[in-house]
């Protein structure tokens, strides 16, 4: 699941280096896997917005994940029906199958 931290300049006294110490102890503390990062400016002070997932819930999910990935794909292809659909290029002709 996707979390948001958002980290203000005003809470750190508009100090740059404060506001990336805060930013690192988060960073180290949690060790988050960081989807998105915006900047931007409300007034004289830097907002850092991130999405995130936690990495003890992405660890816990990948294995369990991995598991039905490869049990689906095995499924699939069992299952798979080998005739062929359209052409994907609407330009190519349709050949009908050739009789025997």
């Amino acid at each position: 699941m996707y979390r948001y931290k958002g980290f203000d300049s005003a809470q750190c006294g508009d100090s740059i280096s404060a506001l990336e110490a805060a930013i690192n102890a988060w960073m180290e503390a949690e060790r988050p896997r960081i989807r998105h990062v915006c900047q931007s400016v409300l007034n004289n002070h830097i907002l850092l917005s991130f999405v995130y997932e936690e990495m003890s819930e992405l660890e816990q999910r990948l294995p369990a994940q991995a598991q039905t990935q490869a049990g689906s794909a095995r499924s699939r292809f069992l299952d798979e029906d080998c005739s062929e659909g359209p052409p994907t290029n609407p330009q190519l002709p349709i050949i009908p199958p050739v009789v025997h």
